[in-house]
């Protein structure tokens, strides 16, 4: 291709010089005989052959000087691609440069060819292009910079540049390889002459000249011709900026920085320079300041002086201020370079203050325009121009709080004009000063660009000693260590083992995790940059003030979110480096500026002194005792805040925490959380925050109208609300983490914490326990909203002290719970139990304190005591624990009885901590069982002390009952201090003596006895009457070892109503008959089944049950019927009269109600049970029958209360009697038709379980269960009609049943709904209406999931995932089994299967619920196709509108199958999996449906549906809007209009297999099948659609392939294309299918003709694509072999 060029070039001078200039046309004419003569055989060697033959460049020298502008274009234009090609001869280089040089003058495209030239020359010939040959190349290049053209000047620039930093890369190239290099001259360094190499020697040369041309000087080697200093000065900083190491390891370079370039800087600094020389000035100073700082202190010296006095305003205009913060903002963004220049600078003695000096000026700067930042008492939105939902949301907080105080002057009106605060949307450039090198004048800039600055060089500084100083503190193991490590982490997984050799891995070191401390950096003597630390340890120590200043400054400024959040996690940053440091002052000092930030005084005080409004119905200041930032009461402070701006307008607006304070918050916690073990006494800066914090949260709650924005909108009001709750979150979160970090704190660590939030407690309530109040020493008091009192001259109430307690309890709770390992294990003087027991204990008895604290505190302790207790430990160790934590609760009592000694009297208060502890007490014992070997001294002591000294009865609690019924005590009985004491007390020592009466000492036995002879003399409380039921039992047993139970018939005679049955007995024990004294005893325990305490009733109905069963083989029938309608039935009657009462009478609580309601259950369930264990005694089954018939009337009657809870227990009492029965005659035919009767009538009291909030799943299982145990009894007695109205009765269950919590029902069906698929599989279809209801029900079974998720909203209710899918596997089974009845079809059963079984197709991917495979669109594809298999024959013999109906259904499932709304959050690998299962299911069904489809008897929409879902399933790629026409009425209009073309790639479709599968569909369809009528109505229904398919792609590549050109078209369009011309190739279409074109005739390639116009503009356009023109040209010669042409 060159020698081509080349000869052509040669034939034009030839041409052109003939009578002109012989010389150049005989050198032209011999250099192109010279050219013909060669061989060309490659670019390489034609190149090489030239080089060596001089002569023949001669006629482009030639033509170059004569100054001819066209032979001058010739020549310049040769020699440039000769010098490409390296293909000048090397001995004339002079020549060509002479040749350039003389051509500069020439024309524009000659210039630029000259400048194409340069950069080649230099790269091909770099041993030749040295000295004044480079001096040459410079020279041009220079020149052509002065052209008057500006392509030319600009591009000349460039090159020079290029050319420059060229000669710096042989620099770098040639010190490579120095060691073979000669040094050629010596040059002047700062130390005397230097010795350089040649590359070396020119790069000096050049730099020396630019520098001196800078300077105004005359350059001393190269001979450039005048250049823009602008120009000088950006190639100095290309060279600065690409070969700082040459400049850096060159002397002679350094020399030229230190006497030329940096003198000329400062200089430059001081005159006023124009704005493009000032910024290219600054631009080169930034340069030699991040990279050659070391070589040149001094002159960075000085350079840095002027920036900082530049800063001033006086000194230099804005944007001199401006671009010297933009260098100060990249410098402090380099960690290195920072501490670099504080270290050369402010560390040494005489030197510049450099950059404390800079943070002087940042001080300035922040308080020099107070209004224009919006400087306010604090933090508020920009007032400007309006951003969004953020801006204005946030101006609705700032002027909520001026309204109640916080920000002292009025809020302006937000201003368009003249914004006032800091923010990205006007006070930031797109593009930084710095940046604008195409600029003349420098850029308008915001008035609050430059404090913006100053704003991010602040982050910036912290952020760069973070990026330092972390990385430092993180501990470096070594292998073995952190296998060690690993080894210890899996001992611990295996502590909960119950095993001896597990629980003693856990050693009592790995509670003091030592690497929890972060590394002190300043104690790295050894490492490489311990310098640095110290640098950055003075520099904290001596700077922090300023930094302090600048950000308090900014701290209540109007920012934005951007640069507040910025400016705090700056703030963060930089207490972290001081924490991590151990540097207190500083870090205490900023950790406060956190804490004023978070909770500034102010808001507290607005909060204090606004007006309260009262609060709402049982609600109270300790609603939310466990606090804002509690773990486990995750509040959200903003939730109710619509509804608060509904309250009246004369409340009053009160300032809460908004998301800057939570902001400052979260950030305080994260600090705190990074800083943990190493805080020590700034913890109380930490607790106090949250304390206030919390407390401002609950006063604004009750005060007023919290809610920011009352005035505005309420979109915006819910715009901030959602801020606030999202930081309250994030401010949550950071508290959990904060206290769980405390787990791996060293004890001393841990102790500090304790302690300074014990210090809390007491703190609170000021001197009255200041003197008993273990402080910190040097403690710091920086929040003064503790002491709000005293400034104030107000006094806070009780009820924010109390709050303020319950919050430190709170926390010292939680954080005992996190720590329980800790305080098990080691020493209480190490791990802090000592502190803690007595803080809590002290707390608790303190009468002057709260109530409600007080008694958090003792159930704080009694927690951690219980925790405690379930822990693991070793055996060495259990009894050092048990003894610790009894001793504990024992040291609470004491301190009770000490603190109510002097007036013998117990508050009620003292008598809950006492109660508090006792259970706790008794949990113990539960958890430790016969483990509990030590601490039995303390825990019998613990429960003597309920016993009281003097007679007195009227200080029972609010919660016992009636306690004036059992006023009345006998001289000789004992008195308890509360009679829940007592029954606390008693409940333990039950437990003792029924379980662990062998593990008390031999010693304590004594105390134990001691203790039941006590609560044995006691009779007016529940303890006594348990002991009686006890008594009950021990008697039972004794009476009938002495009686004759058989007897008891004949006792009774023929005595038959049960009230005289009553009074008989009763009159027979008075005799002293033991039969009736038995009998006397199971009466009394079915009257106790009616007593107000749920526990004594349970227990006596157990009681009378285990009697029972312990004598079954020992009565009688005879005695049997009497016991069951004398006890049994005694105590239902009893049971249901009381539950009548609870409903009809005074409202009772829920509890109580749950009580009463389990009573029943345990009722029921003896009776089922000790019924169904006498079955087989009974002799005569009528009467049997009579009595079940009895039963039966009382068990309905719970009806009438409208509990689910009732109604479980009654039908589980049916199921467990009929569970126990095989033959249906042992009760008769009667008896089970009115179980059936009763079990229906369930239902008919549907309105009374509206007024009951209680669960129903159990209630709707045993309701099935019970169906289930009746129906195989009674199914043959059972009519159909009895049948559906049971089914529909299971129907409703399963619909209006509740949510299972803790449960899903995605995977697994829930008990209920097995149990209702369990009971539809087990009837038998075979009955009047029975097949067609079960198909119904099933089929709404299996949409039910799509049903329930519109109704979420309002009620929680299951998903019916998993009984969806078991209904549509019985579906299956039923409809097959009934496929041949015509009932299921003519009453359009079958279609409403169908449409049910559609719905999940149609919501593939739409309705997103997890479930395992298969999925329920999988399900019921499987399910519908099996269906289809066995009823289509059927379905095709329906008429009409029913086989229309049902063919539809049909079309709409083929439709889902195909179709799938696939978004990008879909996983990619069920794409595939779930497209290979419907192209699957897909040729199942179109195998089954597809002859079918077509027949006559159908309508033609119907197949157009068809084919038109497969042609809308094809679309392999997003079509452009507009490029397919109305599918349904006219798909084939503008089939020939060409959209225009487009260059980036539509999206393709997510299953493009399925999409080839729809398209072959259509190609088949068309095609020739036989021409039978069902594949031509097939054919014609499908042609549209394939042509216009067809056309898709054709479109799109007549439209786009042109636009790429070169770039290959994209591979999944391509594959389309290829694929659909393919596919016309082969298709033989049906000849029906098209109608012929007028003048036109064809039989099987009709299609062809319709896409003629389209095939022909695609081969016009492909002729550069072989495949595809090849392919394009094979379908026309197609349309020249078939069609033939009519004449007219």
């Amino acid at each position: 291709m060159t020698a081509q060029i080349l000869a052509a070039e040669l034939g034009n001078l030839i041409q052109d010089s003939k009578r002109k200039n012989t010389e150049l046309r005989n050198a032209a004419d011999k250099a192109l005989q010279e050219l013909k003569s060669l061989s060309v055989t490659s670019e390489a060697q034609l190149s090489a052959d030239l080089s060596r033959r001089p002569h023949f460049i001669s006629p482009f020298l030639i033509a170059c000087s004569t100054h001819n502008a066209k032979f001058g274009s010739t020549g310049v234009s040769c020699l440039q691609r000769l010098s490409v090609s390296r293909a000048l001869p090397r001995e004339r280089l002079t020549e060509v440069l002479d040749a350039l040089k003389d051509s500069v003058s020439l024309s524009h495209d000659v210039q630029l060819k000259i400048l194409q030239a340069l950069p080649s020359l230099l790269q091909n010939y770099p041993l030749e292009i040295r000295g004044d040959l480079l001096s040459t190349i410079l020279q041009i290049c220079s020149a052509l910079q002065n052209a008057k053209n500006f392509a030319v000047s600009n591009t000349a620039a460039a090159t020079l540049q290029q050319l420059v930093i060229a000669v710096f890369d042989r620099v770098a190239a040639e010190d490579d390889k120095a060691l073979e290099v000669p040094t050629v001259a010596e040059v002047p360094g700062d130390d005397g002459n230097v010795s350089v190499r040649p590359a070396a020697h020119d790069a000096y040369k050049i730099f020396n000249d630019l520098n001196l041309l800078v300077t105004g000087e005359k350059p001393s080697f190269i001979r450039f011709s005048s250049i823009p200093s602008t120009s000088t000065l950006e190639v100095i900083e290309a060279v600065l900026s690409n070969h700082g190491k040459v400049m850096t390891t060159h002397l002679e370079q350094i020399c030229i920085l230190r006497s030329l370039l940096m003198p000329t800087i400062i200089r430059s600094l001081s005159d006023r320079l124009s704005f493009p020389i000032t910024l290219r000035i600054i631009r080169i100073l930034n340069l030699l300041i991040r990279n050659h700082l070391s070589i040149m202190p001094s002159e960075c010296e000085i350079a840095l002086g002027l920036l900082n006095h530049m800063l001033d305003p006086e000194a230099s205009t804005v944007w001199k201020r401006a671009l010297c913060l933009e260098v100060f903002r990249g410098v402090y963004s380099d960690s290195r370079l920072l501490l670099q220049i504080y270290s050369l600078y402010d560390e040494q003695e005489g030197k510049k203050n450099i950059f404390g000096d800079n943070l002087a000026s940042f001080v300035r700067l922040a308080t020099e325009k107070p209004a224009l930042i919006g400087l306010g008492q604090q933090s508020t939105m920009p007032a400007g121009r309006s951003g969004g939902n953020d801006t204005s949301s946030e101006q609705a907080v700032a002027e909520a709080g001026a309204l109640a105080g916080v920000i002292g002057g009025p809020v302006p009106e937000p201003s368009t004009t003249n914004p006032s605060g800091i923010s990205i949307q006007w006070s930031t450039l797109k593009t930084p000063c710095i940046e604008h090198l195409d600029k003349s004048e420098p850029p308008a800039m915001p008035e609050t660009y430059v404090y913006s600055l100053v704003l991010t060089c602040i982050t910036n500084v912290s952020e760069s000693l973070a990026k330092f100083v972390l990385p430092l503190t993180v501990h470096h193991e070594s292998k073995s260590k952190r296998k060690n490590k690993t080894d210890e982490g899996q001992r611990q997984d295996g502590e909960t083992s119950p095993t001896t050799s597990s629980t003693r891995r856990l050693s009592r070191t790995q509670s003091f995790r030592k690497k929890t401390i972060p590394v002190n950096p300043l104690l790295l003597e050894d490492h490489p940059t311990y310098a640095y630390v110290q640098t950055s340890a003075t520099l904290v120590t001596s700077c922090w003030p300023a930094v302090m200043a600048t950000c308090s400054t900014f701290l209540n400024a109007a920012l934005d979110a951007d640069y507040y959040r910025a400016l705090v996690r700056a703030i963060q940053k930089f207490t972290q480096v001081a924490g991590l440091l151990r540097l207190s002052t500083p870090r205490d000092a900023f950790l406060t500026t956190l804490g004023k930030a978070a909770v500034p005084s102010s808001m507290l005080l607005a909060n204090v002194s606004s007006p309260k409004s009262p609060p709402p119905e049982h609600a109270s200041v300790f609603g939310n005792a466990k606090g804002l930032l509690s773990v486990d009461s995750l509040v959200s402070q903003a939730s109710s805040t619509l509804d608060k701006n509904r309250r009246p307008s004369h409340e009053v607006n009160v300032p809460s925490l908004g998301p800057r304070n939570l902001l400052c918050l979260r950030a305080l916690l994260n600090l705190a959380i990074a800083l943990g073990p190493t805080l020590q006494s700034a913890w109380s800066i930490v607790f106090e925050t949250l304390q206030v914090a919390d407390l401002v949260l609950a006063l604004s709650n009750q005060t007023g109208v919290r809610t920011p924005g009352g005035s505005r909108g309420r979109a915006e009001s819910e715009t901030s609300t959602e801020k606030v709750e999202a930081e309250t979150s994030a401010v949550q979160a950071a508290a959990r983490r904060l206290f769980e970090s405390t787990v791996d704190f060293p004890n001393e660590s841990f102790v500090e914490v304790l302690q300074a939030l014990c210090a809390l407690i007491h703190n609170n309530s000021g001197a009255q326990s200041g003197d008993r109040t273990p402080t910190i020493p040097s403690r710091p008091q920086i929040l003064h909203q503790r002491r709000l009192g005293s400034v104030s001259g107000m006094n806070l109430s009780t009820e924010t002290n109390s709050r303020d307690s319950a919050f430190a309890l709170n926390k010292i709770g939680e954080l005992a719970a996190l720590n329980e390992e800790r305080l098990a294990h080691y020493e209480p003087s190490e791990s802090g139990w000592d502190v803690f027991v007595a803080e809590l204990v002290r707390f608790s008895t303190a009468g002057v304190k709260a109530t409600s604290s007080r008694l958090l505190a003792a159930d704080t302790l009694s927690r951690t005591v219980r925790e405690i207790a379930e822990l693991s430990v070793a055996d060495e160790e259990r009894d050092a624990v048990q003894a610790r934590i009894l001793l504990a609760l024992r040291a609470q009592i004491a301190a009770l009885h000490h603190d109510s000694e002097d007036d013998d009297s117990y508050s009620d208060t003292d008598v809950r901590i006492h109660q508090i502890t006792l259970e706790a007490l008794k949990s113990v014992i539960e958890q430790c069982g016969e483990s509990l070997v030590a601490g039995w001294v303390s825990v019998f002591d613990s429960l003597l002390s309920v016993f009281a000294g003097s007679s007195s009865s009227d200080n029972d609690d609010a919660a016992s009952d009636t306690p004036d019924e059992h006023a009345n005590y006998s001289i000789e009985s004992l008195e308890v201090i509360s009679k829940s004491l007592a029954r606390t007390a008693f409940g333990t020592v039950q437990l003792v003596c029924s379980d662990f009466l062998a593990a008390v000492p031999d010693n304590c036995l004594s105390t134990l006895l001691e203790l039941l002879l006590r609560f044995s003399r006691q009779q007016d409380d529940l303890n006594m009457s348990l002991t009686a039921v006890t008594f009950f039992w021990n008697v039972s047993d004794y009476l009938h070892s002495h009686s004759d139970l058989s007897l008891l018939p004949d006792m009774l005679g023929a005595v038959r109503e049960q009230t005289q049955v009553r009074q008989v007995i009763l009159s027979k024990s008075k005799q002293g008959t033991i039969g009736a004294l038995w009998l006397q005893v199971l009466l009394n325990l079915s009257t106790i089944t009616t007593d107000r305490r749920a526990e004594l009733r349970n227990s006596a109905i157990q009681t009378i049950q285990r009697i029972f069963e312990n004598y079954v083989d020992q009565i009688s029938s005879k005695a049997w019927m009497i016991c069951l309608r004398s006890v049994l039935f005694g105590m239902v009657e009893s049971n249901l009269a009381i539950q009548n009462s609870i409903r009809n009478g005074p409202r009772v609580s829920n509890d109580d109600m749950a009580a009463w309601n389990d009573t029943t259950k345990t009722v029921l369930d003896s009776v089922s049970t000790l019924t169904s264990m006498y079955l087989d005694k009974v002799d005569n089954a009528s009467k049997l029958g009579e009595a079940w018939s009895d039963l039966l009337d009382y068990l309905g009657k719970y009806f009438l209360c409208g509990s689910h809870a009732l109604g479980s227990s009654v039908f589980t009492t049916i199921t467990g009697v009929f569970s126990h029965i095989e033959d249906p005659r042992v009760l008769g035919t009667s008896p089970l038709l009115k179980t059936a009767a009763i079990w229906k009538q369930y239902f008919d009291h549907r309105e009374a379980w509206g007024n009951s909030r209680e669960d129903n799943q159990g209630a709707f299982v045993a309701y099935a269960e019970a169906f289930k145990a009746m129906y195989r009894l009674a199914h043959q007695s059972l009519s159909p009609r009895d049948l559906v109205q049971m089914l529909g009765n299971l129907e409703a269950c399963v619909v209006d049943s509740n949510e299972v919590p803790y449960s899903s029902d995605v995977d697994h069906m829930t008990a209920l709904q097995a149990s209702v698929v369990d009971c539809f599989s087990t009837v038998r279809s075979e009955g009047d209406g029975l097949p067609e209801f079960l198909i119904r029900t099933l089929s709404s079974f299996a949409v039910l999931p799509y049903s329930v998720e519109r109704e979420r909203s309002s009620r929680r209710s299951p998903t019916f995932v998993a009984l969806s899918k078991a209904s549509m596997s019985l579906l299956q089974t039923l409809i097959v089994k009934h496929v041949a009845e015509e009932a299921i079809y003519n009453n359009g059963t079958f279609f409403f299967a169908m449409t049910c079984l559609a719905k999940p197709l149609r919501e593939k991917y739409v309705w997103q619920q997890a479930d395992k495979p298969p999925t329920i669109w999988q399900k019921a594809t499987t399910t519908a196709i099996s269906i289809l298999e066995a009823s289509l024959s059927q379905v095709n013999k329906l008429e009409g509108e029913q086989l229309k109906n049902v063919w539809e259904q049909i079309v709409d499932i083929a439709s889902g199958i195909t179709h799938a709304q696939v978004s990008a959050t879909t996983p990619p690998a069920s794409i595939g999996k779930d497209e290979l299962f419907d192209i699957e299911s897909f040729a199942k069904l179109r195998d089954l449906i597809t002859i079918s489809l077509g027949s006559p008897s159908l309508p033609d929409t119907l197949r157009r549906t068809y084919t038109r879902n497969l042609f809308e399933t094809s679309i392999t790629h997003e079509p452009s809007p507009g490029e397919i026409p109305d599918l349904e009425d006219s798909p084939l209009e503008d089939l020939y209009k060409v959209r225009l073309g487009r260059t980036d790639e539509p999206t393709a479709t997510f299953r493009p297999t399925m999409a080839y599968v729809s398209l072959s569909e259509l190609f088949s369809l068309v095609s020739v099948h036989g021409s039978s009528t069902e594949r031509v109505k097939l054919a014609q229904a499908a042609a549209p659609y394939l042509i216009l398919r067809a056309a898709l792609p054709l479109r799109m590549y007549i439209a786009d392939h042109p636009l790429r050109g070169c770039m290959p078209q994209p591979a999944s369009q391509r594959r389309e294309l290829l694929f659909v011309l393919q596919e016309l190739g082969k298709l033989e279409s049906e000849p029906a299918a098209i109608p012929d074109a007028p003048g036109v005739r064809s039989r099987h390639k009709k299609h062809l003709h319709r896409l003629h116009p389209l095939l022909g503009k695609a081969t016009r356009v492909a002729r550069g694509d072989g495949e595809v023109f090849e392919a394009l040209v094979g379908l026309t010669d197609m349309v020249g072999l078939e069609f033939g042409v009519l004449d007219e």
